[in-house]
Formats: structure tokens, sequence, C-alpha cells
């Protein structure tokens, strides 16, 4: 649906209709666009009686702070796909980059947006229920340990002082949680585990990561960040990793153990589960021939293709889109 509304409700709306809405069904899924010049907002929304997950798409022809509140009863996983996210919790402030993520339970329901004018954000959120979260801590009280010791002090992030990079196998799971309306009648058992599964990612990467607060790690987060952008830049082409290096600044050592470090795979797995990607949507959402899907996922040849897909999803691309149609 589509609705036109004034700049001054535009965070209402969004908290009547998408935070504090009854969920009603076992599973269900809906499309929206906001629009109040100059501002305007495209949802996509995924839910079932307890969780709900949202990709929101924003641009604004102006600068925009958006005033507004959220339910201080959740815990909110927050991606961000594209934009800096400038977000302020009462007195406290955040900056999020793009391809980072974050934990967050509200713990006021005053938060200012900051968005910058001709610029496009893309943000992937998960709101889950505080009791949700204490139900799951309880089978493993010791990975759980940053969030309910978070609520028990009322503290409005849970993971870092910093933003942490979105790994590749996060975004493989965000990109399973778009399409669970395809599993048919489990899509509410498969949208939950999905969560849960996103969820640990995250909590993995902050007993990983021990160091987010040191200047070191910020410099070469920022580096590894931007050599993980060329790769989805020039997937069809890709640069070597010493040429790779070059391009971002760091020794080809450097950069090979710190992109491991940051997104848990190797350069060269990242590259081939990120062209894999690309593949599994095509054959999912389009009507190409396999050849074609083949040069548009970075490979020469349809063989290579289809050998490469066989060893990442266990079939091969025709029995795999006639599994998902």
């Amino acid at each position: 649906m589509r609705y036109k509304i004034h700049s001054s409700e535009i965070q209402d709306f969004y908290r009547n209709r998408y935070i504090k809405s009854e969920h009603t069904g076992i599973f269900s899924s809906m499309v929206d666009t906001i629009e109040a010049n100059p501002f305007k907002m495209a949802i996509k929304e995924w839910k079932t009686n307890k969780l709900r997950a949202q990709l929101i798409q924003i641009e604004s022809s102006k600068d925009l702070q958006i005033c507004g509140g959220i339910a201080d009863d959740t815990v909110i996983l927050h991606f961000v796909s594209k934009g800096e996210t400038s977000l302020d919790y009462g007195t406290n402030s955040y900056k999020m980059e793009e391809s980072s993520n974050n934990i967050f339970t509200p713990v006021t329901e005053t938060v200012n947006h900051r968005f910058k004018k001709n610029t496009q954000y893309e943000y992937f959120k998960v709101i889950l229920p505080r009791g949700f979260v204490y139900s799951i801590s309880q089978l493993n009280p010791e990975i759980f340990e940053p969030i309910v010791k978070s609520l028990k002090k009322q503290n409005p992030v849970v993971l870092h002082d910093k933003h942490c990079l979105t790994t590749m196998e996060m975004q493989l799971v965000i990109d399973q949680i778009k399409k669970c309306q395809s599993m048919g009648n489990i899509a509410s058992l498969y949208f939950e585990n999905k969560i849960k599964e996103l969820l640990l990612l995250q909590l993995q990467q902050k007993n990983s990561q021990k160091c987010s607060t040191c200047s070191r790690y910020q410099h070469y987060n920022m580096q590894v960040n931007d050599a993980k952008n060329i790769i989805e830049n020039q997937f069809k082409t890709p640069p070597t990793i010493n040429e790779l290096a070059m391009q971002v600044g760091m020794s080809a050592t450097v950069l090979k153990s710190n992109f491991k470090r940051f997104f848990g795979t190797t350069i060269y797995g990242y590259l081939f589960d990120y062209r894999m990607n690309i593949a599994g949507k095509l054959l999912h959402e389009t009507s190409f021939t396999i050849a074609e899907i083949a040069e548009r996922s970075g490979y020469e040849h349809a063989s290579h293709f289809t050998t490469a897909f066989k060893r990442k999803f266990g079939v091969n691309p025709v029995s795999y889109r006639n599994k998902v149609a």
C-alpha cells in the first residue's frame, strides 16, 4: 500500500503500524510506501505472532531529523546496508556505517534519526519481545549473557560501543528471512529459527572481537570493509588479493588475516558466497537461462557455474529452481 502523510506524522505512523500494532496470524508479509515531502520510506515486513523483521529503505531531498519512539520492551537486531546511521537514544549518540550491525535494547521511547539529503539508506531490523530473548537465553545462559546483562542494567546498546561489520554469513541468513513465505506451511517455524540463527551470529561475533574499541581495530575495520565493497562491485572480474591489498592500503598478509577475522571466511570464500547468493536469487526470481545466470553471477562457462553451484547447495541449478519455484 502507499501512504501520503505529513512529515511530522511519519514517526507516529511507523510506530503505531509497525512497532505497537498487534500481531495477527501465524506468518504474514506486507509491503508499504510512506511519502511525505521531502521524505520517502519503503517498508517490507515479515512477521509471526511473536516476531517481526523489516527491510526499510529511506531517501530524502533535504537534511532531516525524525524524532519518535520505539517500544521499550523490545530487543532490536539492527543491520545497516546503505548510508551511515545516526541515532540518538536519550543522551546517547551512536553512528553505524554501511555493512555494520549491532543490537539495541531501547531504554527510552525517545529516539532521533538523522538523515542527510540525497543519500540512500537501507536497514534490515528484527524486533524481538524481551520475553522471547529471556526464554531462549535460559537454554544457553553463557552465550546470551551480554544481552541479559544489558537488559538488567538498562543499557541501550548490547554488543559494541562501535559498529561491527556484517559478515556474509549474516547476510545470507537475512536473505533467507526475506524468502520465508516460499516455505509454505513451515514458514513460521523457518522464520523463527532463522532469526535465532541471526542473533547467535551476532553474539558469536561479540565473543570473537574483543578489541573492537581499539584504534587499530577501527582502522582495519574501514580497510577491510573497503575491500569487501570492491569485491562486491567487481565480482565478475575481481582483482587479485595483491591488487586488492594495494587498493585498500594493506599488505596481502594483513588483509587476508583481518578479512577472515571480520567476515568469518577467506576473500575467495566471500567472493564465492557472494556469487552464489546472486545466482540463488536469479534462479528464484527470474526466468533467465542457466547460461545467462552463470554470466550474471561472474562465471564465463555455464559448466563451471553448475559445478560451483552444486558444491554450494548440493544440487544443480535446474533442480534448485524446481525446488524453490
